[in-house]
């Protein structure tokens, strides 16, 4: 069957042989024989038999006429992963069907997509990928009374079968749960869509989650971390997400829409917002977005509630396998965020005596978490051995090498690395489900590397620096490193040279290496191995730029002082800043220490106060020193002092001050 399909239902066109040519007779239509509860149940508990490392049965809970003693029907749900007893740090899915008794075909889908994860484990490498590197738990049947009373009694029953208060039966399962649970009034159980009376088909119950399906549901929603759930109905030929009650979008619906259309190109559905069907509160989408962060899709299926025939019933299945399994895919990043690791694999490598080195270059939109970048490989068919790879300097490839191997091995790898949101990505995709490999041929021919580098015998530490080399036969998976110590300071420095055209390759070092000698050398690496190396030499770094200057200025507080600023940059740090000043009438020129007022002393702001007696303009210059030499501000500063105007309530208050004070005085002279 197509899409691992498993079902001997069939109504197809049977080809009968018939001598050379063959036959085609037209088989009549075959009714296609619905499951009821029992029987659902049974195949849930045959996939687990059949695949007991994958797959495990839970049963979460009680359908209504069980809690009174009436049936007995379960809630069960079908854990799907590669480590099904315990709990992984795997992205989680939530498949669900049939909340609405009539809608036949959904317990259908969901069952086989359970067989389509547990019987394709193995044999299908995208399949494989995902049962192991997700947890999947899948719920054929939320209505088990529902389903079973319609199948026998009313084919078009739409509730649950709980006795209301007032004698007539049934909840509206998809109207039970708590609304979107975001605050907003209109979204809250009971709203638009439902009705609080008991015979309505969209009754929502005395209160939200009052039925124990819907319990079920929320319990293990609840107890898990899901990212994606997708809940099977019918009909429409629709793929929706939240909000259902109202125009409004979700914070995440660029997310959603791009989802929702994605899973919709692969059913042929429309997809749209779950409002524009009509609207409704207390549904399981809303629920599961508002309640608790799943990004949920409704799939209304097919054109009917539940079609009649094999063939229309089997077409409703295949076209919503693939965006089934779209949606378990996408639950390991729900914004798919670019995130690539791209290799060129070859079929034959030498063989090299220190081994053979493979890279891979890693990109992603979020960053690339470096540390998680690995190598798994396996030789002639054993065991798997990973190595973490290397980040080479000043690009995204990552580099490892893999130990001396015989002549003829044959070796299987593959990458995996992890961005800064811990998504993961594997290469090949569906790693180990598909590989990369080659075979381990004979030495080859030698290509040895040929350099010329004439290193700097002295630089001006305070500017950037170019060294520059010629290297002959570099290979893309070799790397031409500058290396410089200062053995005095401990300082250390590796700067990965560019390569500019032909032979050429430059290097930059940045200003502001320790001052006084250090060692450059010069290695080629392919692969972090040094394949080549020059001899260390000595290298002079020394302090040839004078002090900067910038913005400078002088204000006059009042009619006697004076604050000067002025700021002063340098890359080995400004050790003193001096102001001269001197009245143009007359008198020496002054010289004062400035104070580094903020910033630090490589790129920062100098200030001094001073006290100038006079009234005539001033005159004044700047001088910074650093460790060698010193500079001069390269303009002349002047100013003229200017009247310092009394306000006319301080002058006011003057006239009173010395009214009282020639009153006292004029009393104290009229004593006897």
């Amino acid at each position: 069957m197509p899409l691992g399909i498993a079902s001997d239902r069939t109504d197809a066109a049977v080809p009968i042989e018939a001598g050379a040519d063959s036959l085609v007779i037209q088989a009549p239509p075959v009714y296609y024989d619905y499951r009821n509860h029992s029987e659902i149940k049974a195949a849930l508990y045959g996939i687990e038999t059949s695949h007991p490392l994958i797959s495990k049965v839970y049963d979460i809970g009680d359908s209504w006429e069980k809690t009174q003693g009436l049936a007995d029907r379960d809630i069960i749900a079908l854990k799907v992963s590669d480590k099904v007893s315990g709990d992984e740090d795997e992205p989680e899915v939530m498949i669900v069907g049939l909340h609405h008794a009539r809608e036949w075909p959904t317990s259908e889908i969901v069952l086989e997509i359970a067989k389509n994860l547990t019987d394709n484990y193995g044999n299908d490498s995208r399949i494989s990928w995902l049962v192991d590197n997700r947890e999947i738990w899948i719920v054929p049947l939320v209505n088990p009374d529902g389903l079973d009373y319609a199948l026998q009694y009313d084919e078009w029953w739409r509730k649950n079968r709980r006795l209301n208060y007032d004698g007539t039966y049934g909840v509206d399962l998809n109207r039970n749960y708590a609304g979107s649970m975001n605050g907003d009034p209109e979204g809250a159980w009971g709203g638009a869509g439902s009705s609080h009376d008991p015979s309505s088909e969209v009754y929502c119950g005395e209160f939200p989650f009052s039925e124990p399906e819907t319990q079920a549901i929320r319990d293990l929603v609840l107890a898990r971390d899901f990212e994606i759930a997708l809940d099977f109905h019918s009909y429409g030929e629709l793929v929706m997400w939240p909000w259902g009650y109202t125009t409004e979008v979700t914070p995440d619906d660029a997310d959603l829409v791009r989802i929702g259309n994605e899973l919709a190109a692969l059913n042929g559905y429309t997809a749209e917002q779950s409002v524009g069907l009509y609207p409704t509160t207390g549904d399981s989408i809303d629920w599961h977005y508002g309640g608790a962060d799943i990004y949920a899709f409704c799939f209304e299926v097919g054109r009917e509630f539940h079609p009649d025939w094999t063939s229309d019933v089997l077409a409703i299945i295949a076209e919503n396998i693939p965006p089934a399994l779209l949606g378990i895919e996408i639950a390991g990043d729900r914004e798919e965020r670019a995130f690539d690791i791209s290799h060129e694999a070859v079929p034959l490598r030498n063989y090299t005596a220190i081994g053979i080195a493979l890279n891979a270059t890693v990109t992603a939109d979020r960053g690339v978490d470096t540390s998680s970048v690995r190598l798994h490989f396996s030789v002639d068919g054993g065991a798997w051995s990973v190595l973490s790879m290397s980040l080479s300097s000043g690009n995204d490839t990552y580099f490892g090498r893999l130990p001396e191997l015989p002549v003829g091995s044959i070796v299987e790898y593959y990458f995996v690395a992890s961005d800064l949101a811990e998504a993961e990505r594997m290469a090949p995709l569906y790693a180990p489900y598909e590989v990369f490999s080659f075979m381990v041929t004979e030495e080859g021919p030698a290509s040895p590397v040929e350099v010329t580098f004439s290193p700097p015998s002295e630089i001006d530490g305070s500017v950037s620096n170019t060294v520059a080399a010629h290297a002959h036969n570099v290979t893309a998976d070799m790397e031409l490193l500058l290396h410089l110590v200062n053995a005095s300071s401990g300082y250390t420095l590796d700067v990965a040279m560019e390569h500019i055209a032909g032979d050429d390759f430059s290097g930059v070092l940045p200003a502001g290496i320790p001052l006084g000698e250090s060692d450059l050398w010069l290695t080629v690496e392919e692969l972090g191995i040094e394949i080549w190396s020059s001899a260390p030499s000595l290298l002079m770094v020394s302090d040839q730029t004078a002090p900067a200057f910038s913005a400078h200025d002088a204000v006059q507080l009042d009619q006697t002082t004076v604050v000067f600023t002025v700021n002063c940059s340098d890359t080995y740090g400004v050790v003193l800043v001096v102001l001269t000043y001197r009245e143009v009438g007359g008198g020496p020129a002054q010289s004062v220490d400035m104070v580094l007022a903020e910033g630090t002393s490589t790129d920062g702001m100098w200030s001094v106060t001073v006290t100038i007696g006079g009234s005539d303009p001033v005159e004044y210059s700047y001088r910074a020193h650093d460790n060698v030499q010193s500079a001069d501000l390269p303009e002349t500063g002047s100013f003229l002092f200017t009247p310092v105007e009394i306000p006319e309530f301080s002058l006011v208050l003057l006239v009173v001050a010395v009214t009282a004070l020639s009153v006292a005085m004029l009393s104290r002279a009229r004593r006897p």
